[in-house]
């Protein structure tokens, strides 16, 4: 291999490596899980809200490009990062697009009454285990669906 395509590979190799890590650096850095409520499409009875809520409430969760610490739902030693741009109904693994197609209220219309006021959302797919999303609805604030309830995180300063 000629000396110039050595180097073009290597190049497009560094960047290949640097996407993940890229894409956890929106949420890079340290947050705390501020509230817990009943998801809009939880009902009580098929959808039940989760009943230990209130036991992450206050747990901090730290985002780095090689792994997630927190909660033990959350946390992950080898995350596989990947930021994407959804739409209102693709929020929370599709439940609030599957919520309106049971006859609920608009996915547009509940996801701007949850806090998301721009399109896309900017979501961070994790690509751990539990395949839980984080939804951004801004630098500092994000949500997450665990057992049909909504975690709302905040952006913690770095001590």
């Amino acid at each position: 291999m000629k000396p110039f395509n050595v180097a073009l590979v290597a190049v497009a190799l560094s960047m290949l490596a640097a996407l993940p890590a890229q894409a956890a650096s929106a949420m890079a850095g340290s947050w705390k899980i501020e509230k817990a409520e009943p998801a809009p499409w939880s009902d009580g009875k098929d959808y039940p809200p989760a009943t230990d809520s209130a036991s992450y409430v206050g747990k901090k969760v730290v985002f780095s490009a090689k792994r997630i610490g927190g909660p033990s739902v959350l946390a992950c030693a080898k995350p596989h990062f990947e930021m994407k741009d959804y739409s209102a109904d693709m929020l929370f693994q599709g439940l609030l697009g599957e919520a309106e197609q049971r006859g609920g209220k608009k996915a547009e219309d509940t996801a701007t009454a949850l806090g998301f006021k721009t399109r896309p959302i900017h979501t961070l797919e994790t690509g751990c285990e539990g395949a839980i999303d984080f939804h951004m609805t801004d630098a500092n604030h994000a949500a997450f669906a665990l057992n049909n309830s909504i975690f709302w995180l905040i952006r913690t300063k770095s001590k």
